[in-house]
């Protein structure tokens, strides 16, 4: 037998109380006058008690169905406005090609997009609708120049441990993985105080609630310029011409150069317990893509069987109706032997 409580422990805890001092005070009473009352009452409350706590025996193992939920982790930090991804693109675009790779092997999957500049955005909670995930990402764009303060690839860390964990006490038996596109660089780091950047080790708390994955990179040592994006524009000046980001911390102000930390994704990719890739690489990504639907299939066989338990609440709820009964027949005759001798 084992117990699977029917009510919050704290609810039994206080009809424990109750009862208890029930029990106190009618001993105080009764003990020199019916020993089996106290016995009777404290039977009531114990009965009560265990019937609160569930008793069960195992039942049938049932199968129940597994999803894949594919967990997108993008950095839309200025960096990755710089042109320098499968020659001088821009990194965001990499970004777009890559998942939409993803999405076309991983078909019939829940998605989900989880984002982070300044701060961090659950753009798109677990969705199977893939149209709404292709339709967000044809418009999705880096922050704006006016509010971007510093890259931090270890800003999402948190939030998305936080995020997994809830997702697997409520489906145990889903596959989880995880797919963080960046381009690793850590910079302006004096706005930290209103935008917090996390902690490396942040990342070791997402490696238990995952089952698969990979961490992509974006750019080249040698790096690229960024162009400003400000709202209502698309990163050109007046006239067509490009308006670049400039290192004001730099003699002269030129043009800011983003690279690659190639390093810290790695170390990301090591705490989380997945591969590492520089992008563009489609037959690696792809690889990745169609490994995580073999572990899936995998996974779902150890999963999907769910054991149940049956309550045996019934010889308690009998056991419980025969002391009341008694209780009350014992009380009626008190009182009628009351009325006879006209103490009431």
């Amino acid at each position: 037998m084992v117990f699977r409580p029917v009510i919050h422990l704290f609810v039994l805890v206080v009809i424990a109380l109750v009862a208890a001092t029930f029990v106190f005070l009618s001993a105080r009473r009764s003990l020199r006058t019916n020993l089996m009352d106290v016995i009777r009452r404290s039977l009531i409350a114990v009965v009560v008690i265990i019937m609160g706590e569930g008793p069960s025996i195992p039942g049938a193992i049932i199968e129940v169905p597994s999803n894949i939920e594919v967990y997108f982790v993008i950095d839309r930090t200025g960096s990755m406005a710089a042109e320098d991804w499968d020659g001088n693109k821009p990194r965001i675009d990499g970004v777009r090609n890559d998942v939409a790779i993803m999405m076309n092997i991983l078909t019939g999957s829940r998605f989900s997009i989880m984002s982070w500049d300044s701060k961090v955005h659950t753009d798109l909670p677990l969705t199977s609708d893939a149209s709404a995930v292709i339709s967000y990402m044809d418009s999705f764009d880096r922050e704006l120049a006016s509010s971007s303060q510093g890259s931090s690839l270890n800003r999402p860390a948190q939030d998305l441990a936080k995020l997994l964990k809830k997702s697997k006490e409520r489906h145990p038996q889903n596959v989880r993985a995880l797919f963080v596109f960046s381009d690793g660089e850590t910079s302006n780091q004096n706005h930290w105080t209103s935008a917090p950047s996390g902690e490396a080790s942040d990342w070791d708390a997402v490696k238990e609630y995952i089952d698969g994955g990979l961490v992509l990179g974006y750019g080249t040592e040698k790096g690229g310029p960024m162009k400003v994006l400000r709202l209502g524009d698309s990163g050109s000046q007046s006239g067509g011409e490009p308006e670049y980001i400039h290192d004001s911390s730099q003699p002269g102000n030129p043009i800011a150069i983003s690279k690659i930390d190639e390093a810290a994704l790695a170390d990301v990719a090591s705490r989380v317990g997945v591969d590492y890739v520089h992008s563009p690489d489609k037959s690696a990504i792809e690889s990745h893509a169609r490994t995580v639907l073999d572990k899936a299939s995998t996974l779902a066989e150890s999963r999907n069987l769910k054991d149940t338990y049956r309550y045996i609440i019934w010889p308690f709820a009998l056991l419980l109706g025969g002391l009341l009964a008694w209780e009350g027949a014992t009380l009626a005759l008190r009182a009628q032997q009351l009325r006879n001798s006209h103490a009431i």
